[in-house]
């Protein structure tokens, strides 16, 4: 679906990429991220080609141009491998532009930023918030019968649980220690099948990067950072309309009905009672 903002971008594409992108251009600009950080934004293999899911995610076959990216960012998959508008399809479709995107803006803020180590890392095949936000078959078969993916070597583990402790070391171990990859890295699932395919999710990390045309041409890279840096201009430019509220805050508050133990002049009430101090006495 397309985002609740009206800002022209998939709701993928915002939640995935454009949001996190906003944030970490915010924090360099305004010298937060010094010299020396380490900056490690989480993609997956669905950026490339999982051919396990073939027939749920589309399949580009190392294939992804200048032409796609605004296309990428602003439609809801609509392109051949989909069959009348599919749900699992179509929304398999929008993750996969969202992270290919956002793996090829931040490979190119490490060439921006050479002396910040910027990283893009999977987890794998955890099943992740999909175990219940997926179409079907998707959601059915990892709430039923998680083990399957385990079977057909997709996934880490037969036990979702132990799948997401595995991918969540994967990231813990490139954010701590010793850096293991250069800056720029994508460390991924490696190729399967003797090193013929990309299959799953699963196995000892390896730079994904070199393997997919793409994603390792540097000028692509720039382009899509460009290009991704306009959408969100606009997008700040263009504040959303204000959402609609029952009461007006202070219309829900009266003197006198402030938290027990706190000066009524000393909060304000949000209309879910929640005490927000004022900026002379609170921090942001």
């Amino acid at each position: 679906k397309m985002h609740a903002s009206g800002n022209g971008m998939t709701d993928s594409m915002v939640i995935n990429t454009m949001g996190h992108a906003a944030l970490v251009d915010g924090l360099i600009a305004n010298g937060k991220i010094r010299s020396g950080s380490r900056v490690v934004w989480v993609g997956s293999e669905v950026s490339r080609d999982v051919y396990s899911f073939s027939g749920l995610l589309p399949q580009y076959c190392g294939k992804f141009g200048e032409k796609d990216i605004d296309w990428a960012i602003s439609k809801n998959y609509d392109g051949c491998q989909q069959c009348c508008g599919c749900p699992i399809q179509v929304q398999m479709g929008d993750y996969k532009n969202a992270k290919i995107i956002g793996h090829m803006h931040f490979v190119h803020l490490a060439k921006e930023n050479p002396d910040t180590h910027f990283m893009t890392v999977s987890p794998g095949a955890i099943g992740g918030t999909f175990a219940y936000t997926a179409a079907f078959p998707v959601k059915q078969l990892m709430a039923c019968m998680p083990c399957f993916f385990r079977v057909i070597c997709v996934t880490h583990a037969c036990s979702p649980a132990v799948s997401t402790q595995i991918g969540s070391k994967r990231i813990t171990d490139v954010l701590t220690g010793d850096a293991m990859w250069a800056s720029g890295s994508m460390p991924m699932s490696p190729k399967d099948c003797g090193g013929c395919c990309f299959w799953g999710g699963r196995g000892d990390m390896a730079d994904n990067r070199p393997m997919v045309r793409f994603l390792a041409d540097e000028v692509l890279c720039e382009k899509t950072a460009k290009k991704v840096r306009e959408w969100n201009a606009k997008w700040a430019s263009t504040p959303p309309q204000q959402m609609a509220m029952d009461k007006a805050p202070m219309a829900a508050w009266q003197p006198g009905s402030g938290d027990e133990g706190v000066a009524d002049h000393d909060v304000e009430k949000t209309p879910q009672g929640a005490s927000v101090s004022p900026e002379p006495h609170g921090s942001t």
